[in-house]
């Protein structure tokens, strides 16, 4: 767990750093409103923590099967990210949480580099640190399935920091986290996490904060599509976990090889990998 305590540290340390750098800028030599430095801040700190994981071999992606994944899983995973958010985001609402983090997001969506950061830059890599990084170190040291599932999905949720994101951001972290485990490719918790950021983009530039109910006029219409979308996610969640039954046992004799080549290989570091961070 002292590997995963540090990613977390370099991943808010990114944060905290080019802050104080934007802050001394921002009050030295080009001021900037609160919108624009947070998202020039996201940008780059994003982009640092990304090279960073790719750079020490966090995530290997020679050794994940990006491309493997074929078009009607990745269009049927879309379809079970895509009914999920619907679903979570009612029911979330309805909890009447508070949403502490709503204006700053608000705002981040109508600067360009704040788009650039919510709608695509974080969820890649998010997948990237909670799925590749911490889901995929905790696989490949022996832990259960689910057991590895759920506390990267955990982590993903507590990092939020936002009451109403927390729960939200666990459970569709939970869907990312078996996606990449049986599929064994970070690709459908990427599109499927883009997806669920750009739709909530979106919905902030058009709508501001109204809740759903606000947005589709219509309490019966909303239940109903509500009803339409959970029958969409089953059929999809049964279908993908038929489909990708003979590609998780593929994965598991995978993960059993490189586990016992891990051993074998005095060179490598604790983590697995040949490059050690220094």
């Amino acid at each position: 767990m002292l590997r995963i305590l540090k990613l977390i540290i370099y991943y808010f340390g990114y944060q905290l750093g080019f802050s104080a750098v934007a802050m001394v800028v921002s009050k030295t030599f080009v001021p900037m409103d609160m919108a624009t430095m947070t998202s020039l801040v996201m940008v780059a700190s994003t982009l640092v923590m990304m090279w960073h994981l790719l750079h020490f071999k966090y995530v290997d992606l020679s050794q994940d099967k990006f491309w493997g994944v074929s078009r009607q899983v990745l269009l049927v995973s879309v379809v079970f990210v895509f009914a999920a958010m619907y679903v979570l985001n009612l029911l979330i609402e309805q909890t009447g949480l508070p949403n502490s983090n709503e204006e700053a997001f608000i705002a981040m969506s109508r600067n360009p580099f704040g788009l650039l950061s919510i709608a695509l830059l974080a969820p890649i890599l998010e997948e990237l640190l909670f799925r590749g990084a911490i889901e995929g170190y905790l696989l490949r040291e022996g832990r259960s399935p689910w057991g590895a599932i759920v506390v990267s999905s955990l982590i993903f949720g507590v990092v939020h920091m936002n009451p109403a994101q927390i729960p939200f951001a666990f459970l569709l972290g939970m869907m990312f986290g078996w996606l990449y485990y049986r599929t064994g490719s970070l690709l459908p918790g990427v599109v499927g996490h883009v997806l669920n950021n750009s739709v909530a983009a979106a919905n902030m530039i058009l709508y501001g904060d109204a809740t759903l109910e606000e947005q589709v006029h219509d309490e019966v219409m909303m239940w109903v599509w509500a009803a339409i979308a959970a029958v969409a996610f089953l059929l999809s969640a049964v279908w993908l976990n038929r489909r990708l039954g003979i590609a998780l046992h593929a994965e598991n004799v995978d993960m059993g090889a490189e586990k016992c080549e891990a051993e074998g290989d005095n060179r490598r570091d604790s983590d697995g990998y040949s490059r050690s961070e220094r």
